[in-house]
């Protein structure tokens, strides 16, 4: 991770955000370590404030309906990094999930690509989560959103490989990953039509399980929705035509920049894990060779 973090610098006052942030995870071997480290860490600030009865963290940080309408517009993001303190299951079941199949699709898609399914992950979790529940008094706190972006990730990039799951920690079963997604989805979708259990943000979690399997179409992995294509031509339609940076690179930099590190990937993962747009790329680069060949 420390090569893709550190080859770009931005300029403005998220671009320094974000510079920080490269700075900090370069310290670390994979974004997935770095979030379970912030996760744990702020877990602890957690308990603290609950050995002092003083509940500042969650207060501040969690997703509060009431928060969010008196102007605490952070929490959307915030509150992926909170867990229940009284819960130790809660924090312990979001890592074990993020560790599993976060570092797989991480590896798969890349650093920068995979730091954004978590955050999207979570922001669309808070989202349809405000949207059905704008005029209550609850509050939603935990990475429960962003870790199921990553199971359903997982599971449609690799829809056949084989999960074995321990059910009540105990027995052993074994399923492919896509129908280990539709369980998960099922698990969420079955409270809502009842109207059960309520201490649980299962639209929040949908919200997050509809992202991991946008973003990855949207990256252009397997055969995306007709539906999706459709709204992607939309966007592109909509959005104002910019040169692609490489356009102002020399043959020798165009190579080395873009296109070895798609050598690399296929080098570790095979043709398969290229995206539509790293194949154009590719398709480019030997066009390019040709001609200079000629």
């Amino acid at each position: 991770m420390r090569g893709v973090w550190s080859q770009r610098r931005a300029d403005g006052p998220l671009g320094q955000l974000a510079n920080i942030f490269r700075e900090w995870a370069r310290r670390f071997d994979s974004v997935t370590e770095l979030l379970i480290w912030l996760n744990v860490a702020v877990f602890i600030l957690q308990l603290v404030g609950r050995l002092f009865h003083y509940p500042v963290i969650e207060n501040l940080f969690a997703l509060s309906t009431m928060q969010v309408r008196r102007g605490f517009i952070w929490q959307p993001f915030t509150y992926m990094f909170l867990h229940d303190p009284g819960n130790i299951f809660h924090i312990l079941i979001n890592m074990f999930v993020l560790w599993f199949f976060g570092r797989e699709v991480e590896y798969f898609i890349g650093a920068r690509p995979f730091t954004r399914l978590y955050l999207f992950g979570g922001l669309a979790g808070a989202a349809l989560w405000l949207v059905f529940n704008f005029h209550s008094p609850g509050f939603v706190l935990g990475a429960s959103a962003a870790a199921l972006a990553c199971v359903i990730a997982f599971a449609t990039l690799f829809p056949d490989r084989e999960i074995t799951l321990l059910v009540f920690f105990i027995l052993p079963v074994t399923l492919k990953a896509k129908y280990m997604a539709l369980i998960a989805i099922a698990f969420d979708i079955v409270p809502l039509l009842s109207g059960a259990d309520g201490s649980v943000a299962h639209l929040a979690h949908l919200g997050g399980m509809l992202v991991g399997y946008l973003y990855i179409k949207q990256l252009g992995y397997g055969t995306t929705p007709r539906w999706l294509l459709a709204l992607q031509r939309a966007g592109a339609a909509l959005t104002p035509r910019r040169k692609p940076r490489w356009r102002n690179l020399s043959p020798d930099e165009y190579m080395h920049e873009v296109v070895d590190p798609i050598l690399d990937k296929i080098a570790r993962e095979g043709m398969q894990s290229l995206t539509r747009s790293e194949q154009q790329i590719l398709e480019s680069a030997r066009e390019l060779i040709e001609k200079k060949g000629r």
